[in-house]
């Protein structure tokens, strides 16, 4: 972890740091963010396609010019331009940032679909991982020791069960210290924009994705949804670090351990 860019706290046992993640950027860069509010442009959500596990999707041909303007616009850190520059990309990233990866996109062969809990999935795509069928009772007690066991957890478990799928991410990301598990999360945890709770589970989902991006992660998820919540809600750059203060106080008795 960067301790120069991030100060996380601490709230949830599950070996990797999550909490509020307060963007403490480096002097020259906060003054000027100070001075350029960062603004997220009709384009930035179109110019890389972005999959639900995070990992780009293949569609769409990945230029130098977009990559440096992510960069530049810090939605890429610039340690992986050569990785979003490879040909191989898709593949390379799913392998090196996840747990259970992809092993081809949805266009190579037809769907073998694997009803779960959960969901349905194309199970071909995930190389017919056995962890994907076992029992939840099996999975919960190799979970502990075995990463994969984990994942498949978070895969397995009822949707609604957020606080429990939650542990199993981070679990499967502090015993791979890959950032995949909990990035998948991330990106899958949707906020309920009719809760009188929404805020509060915008800024959750923000540091979910600061707990994952401190494994090294290839695009920064919550730079997007900073300027997604200071947009929504209308907020300055203080008041977006003064709500992720106030909101700290009570999310470990929320999330905390899963029941």
């Amino acid at each position: 972890m960067n301790t120069k860019s991030l100060v996380l706290v601490p709230i949830l046992a599950a070996g990797i740091a999550l909490g509020y993640a307060i963007w403490q950027p480096e002097r020259e860069d906060a003054q000027q963010q100070a001075a350029n509010p960062p603004q997220l442009d009709s384009q930035i959500s179109s110019e890389i396609p972005i999959s639900s596990s995070g990992i780009a999707a293949a569609s769409q041909a990945i230029t130098v010019e977009r990559v440096d303007r992510l960069i530049e616009r810090g939605f890429i850190p610039a340690q992986y331009r050569d990785l979003w520059l490879d040909p191989d990309y898709h593949r390379i990233a799913e392998e090196r940032f996840n747990v259970i990866p992809k092993v081809g996109s949805e266009s190579d062969e037809a769907c073998v679909p694997l009803e779960l809990d959960t969901d349905t999935i194309c199970w071909n795509e995930y190389g017919y991982h056995p962890y994907l069928t076992y029992e939840v009772d099996e999975l919960r007690q190799m979970a502990a020791t075995d990463a994969a066991a984990a994942e498949a957890l978070v895969f397995r478990l009822p949707r609604q069960n957020m606080r429990e799928r939650m542990h199993y991410a981070l679990e499967a990301s502090r015993l791979s210290d890959k950032s995949g598990p909990i990035m998948r999360f991330a990106y899958t945890f949707t906020p309920d924009a009719d809760s009188p709770r929404y805020f509060d589970q915008m800024l959750d989902r923000y540091a979910i994705a600061v707990a994952g991006e401190s494994l090294g992660y290839p695009y920064r998820l919550s730079r997007e949804l900073e300027i997604q919540i200071r947009r929504e809600f209308d907020l300055s750059v203080e008041e977006f670090r003064d709500s992720l203060r106030g909101r700290r106080v009570t999310m470990q008795s929320e999330w905390g351990e899963p029941s």
